[in-house]
């Protein structure tokens, strides 16, 4: 029993902060719910605040949000219609036609605002559920204080803002670890259903089950850890045998036979850690040690919760992939935000009480703003190639970079057929000279910065040097990609009208 994780529930007393607050209220408000609205007041802050930092973001739709949502409509338009549907499963991380459909719907009912909002709904419970699971166990300071460091981590903030599948499965996660801490076999089949649930969703988000399992193992009885387990084996076992061909390709494209589609120095990346996760990391390792002077069972889930907190940045740092390599960073903020929230709660009850505590937090609320907002301001934003086409839409093939994020926001133009670079450069250079001397497109629409794959940037300048030979296409509009930045520019050419 001395590794259990519950602590008897009378040895919570109300702060002396919310009592000072309840009394010095008007008497009005001095009702017998009062103090736990109080205690709830940080909570609600943070949310508010965090909700704030998210809804700041705002841009045309990224090329993964795009991308699902694309997809999403054209499973349904299948289904509806029994028209033809693309193998979306070699390149999604997850089962293709389970978000990407549920995206698409919500698309058709409010557009991508109500899909991103879904995303924010998503992290908003996310720090709910940390918060309450550690509150539930007995550690009510650690939980607030774990929320408020996983809330105020810019990539959350930054999966607040998107439209992607990553905000649904870090709830999900989030929600496991509550479920798992209650009492009963209710709560330990809905923890095994999300479980099982979330391989479906993201294929590495398996790499998170062990952690959750232990963490129901350590609250007793263990035997709800195993009925956990069960339940989230069977659902991952069962969709394994409905999509095993999409689910083995999938992962094969996207985790263990793929090259980097945008490479990154160890440098570049281990500065990116540094400067998502760095504070969160170092408070985390003092959680850890501090964990594991109370038990070995302590010990061992701490060095659980670390380990996967850095083991998806650890497989991108070796991989040398910088392409999704901030978002993994939110995945890494969840399960190292309880062992920080333990690490600060100690740190408060010491000398300088919250003196040191609110400097950590401020910092920590520093680098989130500044770091979702770098992450925001190197989103690529089309607006401008928008206005171009919407000005004069021409029926044809349009090729583009950016094939996902504009077919999204020009799909009420069906006269417009869109194809992708990132099929035409791997045919070989011939292959792309061909297609600009047959005029097979009506529009060509490149960036001409760096992709950060090499092999696209040579396909992209055999492209290029081909249309600024061609007599029949000619530069039509120049405008940037990003904000703040002269050299990251939109070049549109356009198929020369013949008399």
């Amino acid at each position: 029993m001395t590794d259990a994780l519950i602590r008897p529930v009378n040895t919570y007393r109300r702060p002396a902060w919310n009592e000072a607050v309840s009394q010095a209220l008007p008497a009005k408000l001095q009702v017998e719910s009062t103090p736990l609205w109080v205690g709830r007041a940080p909570l609600i802050a943070l949310l508010a605040l965090l909700a704030a930092l998210s809804l700041r973001l705002s841009n045309t739709a990224f090329i993964d949000e795009a991308l699902y949502i694309n997809a999403g409509h054209d499973y349904l338009t299948h289904w509806l219609t029994g028209d033809g549907v693309e193998a979306y499963g070699d390149s999604f991380s997850g089962v293709p036609f389970v978000y990407p459909v549920f995206a698409a719907v919500l698309d058709t009912l409010g557009g991508l605002v109500l899909v991103r909002a879904f995303s924010l709904l998503c992290v908003l419970a996310a720090t709910i559920f940390v918060y309450r699971a550690l509150a539930d166990l007995g550690y009510r300071s650690e939980g607030m204080l774990a929320a408020a460091v996983f809330g105020l981590t810019g990539p959350v903030v930054i999966a607040g803002a998107l439209a992607t599948f990553d905000a649904l499965v870090i709830a999900m996660l989030a929600g496991a670890f509550w479920t798992g801490v209650q009492k009963g076999a209710p709560s330990a089949v809905a923890t095994g259903v999300l479980l099982g649930l979330v391989p479906v969703m993201k294929y590495t988000g398996a790499i998170f089950i062990p952690v959750i399992l232990s963490v129901v193992f350590l609250t007793l009885p263990r035997w709800r850890a195993v009925l956990a387990g069960v339940v989230a084996a069977a659902i991952s076992a069962a969709a394994w045998l409905a999509w095993s061909h999409q689910i083995a390709a999938g992962i094969a494209f996207t985790t263990s036979d793929r090259p980097a589609l945008s490479p990154r120095s160890t440098g570049e990346l281990v500065a990116w850690v540094a400067l998502d996760i760095g504070i969160l990391i170092l408070i985390a390792l003092a959680g850890g040690l501090l964990m594991a002077r109370r038990g070995r069972g302590h010990a061992v889930l701490g060095l659980g919760l670390l380990g996967v907190g850095i083991a998806l940045p650890a497989a991108q740092l070796i991989l040398g992939e910088g392409f999704p390599f901030d978002k993994y960073m939110a995945y890494s903020a969840l399960f190292l935000a309880p062992l920080a929230g333990y690490a600060l709660a100690k740190l408060s009850r010491r000398t300088w009480k919250l003196l040191p505590v609110t400097v950590l937090l401020l910092t920590a609320l520093l680098f989130g703003v500044s770091r979702s907002g770098a992450m925001y301001n190197s989103w690529v934003n089309i607006q401008p190639v928008l206005d171009v086409i919407e000005d004069e839409p021409r029926p044809g093939i349009y090729i583009s970079s950016a094939t996902d994020s504009l077919k999204y926001h020009l799909r009420d133009h069906p006269e417009i057929t869109w194809e992708t670079t990132f099929t035409l450069y791997p045919r070989g250079e011939e292959a792309i000279r061909v297609a600009v001397e047959d005029l097979r497109f009506e529009s060509v629409i490149l960036r001409s910065a760096s992709t950060g794959a090499p092999d696209q940037d040579a396909g992209q300048a055999v492209l290029l040097q081909a249309l600024r030979d061609s007599s029949f296409y000619e530069l039509t509009a120049t405008m940037p990609a990003r904000k703040h930045s002269e050299t990251d520019m939109w070049l549109v050419f356009t198929k020369k009208e013949t008399e």
